[in-house]
Protein backbone atom coordinates (compact mmCIF):
# COMPACT_ATOMS: atom_id res chain seq x y z
CA UNK A 1 0.00 0.00 0.00
CA UNK A 2 2.77 2.44 0.90
CA UNK A 3 4.59 1.62 -2.30
CA UNK A 4 1.47 2.40 -4.40
CA UNK A 5 0.92 5.69 -2.54
CA UNK A 6 4.57 6.68 -3.03
CA UNK A 7 4.47 5.73 -6.71
CA UNK A 8 1.21 7.68 -7.20
CA UNK A 9 2.68 10.79 -5.56
CA UNK A 10 5.82 10.49 -7.68
CA UNK A 11 3.83 10.22 -10.91
CA UNK A 12 1.66 13.20 -9.90
CA UNK A 13 4.75 15.31 -9.12
CA UNK A 14 6.30 14.49 -12.50
CA UNK A 15 3.08 15.29 -14.39
CA UNK A 16 2.61 18.61 -12.56
CA UNK A 17 6.29 19.49 -13.10
CA UNK A 18 6.11 18.76 -16.82
CA UNK A 19 2.92 20.77 -17.19
CA UNK A 20 4.60 23.79 -15.58
CA UNK A 21 7.63 23.48 -17.86
CA UNK A 22 5.39 23.16 -20.89
CA UNK A 23 3.63 26.43 -20.11
CA UNK A 24 6.85 28.41 -19.72
CA UNK A 25 8.34 27.11 -22.96
CA UNK A 26 5.21 27.86 -24.99
CA UNK A 27 4.16 31.21 -23.59
CA UNK A 28 1.68 32.75 -26.02
CA UNK A 29 2.11 36.26 -24.62
CA UNK A 30 4.77 38.70 -25.79
CA UNK A 31 7.08 40.79 -23.62
CA UNK A 32 8.94 43.99 -24.45
CA UNK A 33 12.35 44.41 -22.82
CA UNK A 34 13.60 48.02 -22.76
CA UNK A 35 17.08 49.29 -21.94
CA UNK A 36 17.27 53.05 -21.40
CA UNK A 37 20.90 53.90 -22.22
CA UNK A 38 20.03 57.59 -22.64
CA UNK A 39 20.63 60.37 -20.12
CA UNK A 40 16.89 61.09 -19.71
CA UNK A 41 14.06 59.55 -17.73
CA UNK A 42 11.46 58.32 -20.23
CA UNK A 43 7.83 57.31 -20.05
CA UNK A 44 6.97 54.26 -22.13
CA UNK A 45 3.63 53.96 -23.93
CA UNK A 46 2.28 50.82 -25.58
CA UNK A 47 -0.66 51.34 -27.92
CA UNK A 48 -1.39 54.68 -26.29
CA UNK A 49 -1.51 53.49 -22.69
CA UNK A 50 1.22 54.35 -20.22
CA UNK A 51 3.35 51.32 -19.41
CA UNK A 52 5.57 53.13 -16.91
CA UNK A 53 8.57 55.30 -16.28
CA UNK A 54 12.07 54.08 -17.04
CA UNK A 55 14.89 56.02 -15.43
CA UNK A 56 18.15 56.74 -17.24
CA UNK A 57 20.51 53.79 -17.28
CA UNK A 58 17.80 51.33 -16.19
CA UNK A 59 15.85 48.52 -17.78
CA UNK A 60 12.17 47.69 -17.73
CA UNK A 61 9.96 44.89 -18.98
CA UNK A 62 6.41 45.29 -20.25
CA UNK A 63 4.87 41.86 -19.74
CA UNK A 64 2.07 40.08 -21.57
CA UNK A 65 1.59 42.51 -24.44
CA UNK A 66 0.13 39.84 -26.69
CA UNK A 67 0.71 39.02 -30.33
CA UNK A 68 -0.18 41.41 -33.14
CA UNK A 69 0.66 44.95 -34.20
CA UNK A 70 1.72 47.39 -31.48
CA UNK A 71 3.04 50.95 -31.37
CA UNK A 72 5.57 51.65 -28.64
CA UNK A 73 6.81 55.12 -27.75
CA UNK A 74 9.40 56.64 -25.45
CA UNK A 75 8.42 60.15 -24.31
CA UNK A 76 10.62 62.60 -22.39
CA UNK A 77 9.63 64.97 -19.56
CA UNK A 78 8.52 67.63 -22.07
CA UNK A 79 6.07 65.18 -23.73
CA UNK A 80 8.33 64.95 -26.78
CA UNK A 81 8.40 61.55 -28.50
CA UNK A 82 12.03 60.45 -28.42
CA UNK A 83 11.50 57.17 -30.29
CA UNK A 84 8.51 55.38 -31.78
CA UNK A 85 8.41 51.86 -33.12
CA UNK A 86 5.72 49.77 -34.78
CA UNK A 87 6.00 46.07 -34.02
CA UNK A 88 4.37 43.00 -35.50
CA UNK A 89 4.80 40.36 -32.82
CA UNK A 90 4.12 36.71 -33.42
CA UNK A 91 2.68 34.44 -30.75
CA UNK A 92 5.17 34.22 -27.89
CA UNK A 93 7.66 36.55 -29.59
CA UNK A 94 9.54 39.04 -27.40
CA UNK A 95 11.02 42.38 -28.46
CA UNK A 96 14.24 44.01 -27.21
CA UNK A 97 14.47 47.79 -27.47
CA UNK A 98 17.56 49.82 -26.65
CA UNK A 99 17.09 53.60 -26.40
CA UNK A 100 20.46 55.30 -26.71
CA UNK A 101 19.66 59.01 -26.83
CA UNK A 102 16.98 61.49 -25.89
Amino acid sequence: MRRCLFLGCLVLAVVVGLAGCHDSFHDSQCDIFIANDSTCDLTIFVDGWEAGLIREGRTRTVNDVGPGRHVIEAVDRNNRVVERRTLDLGRGEDYYWRISSC
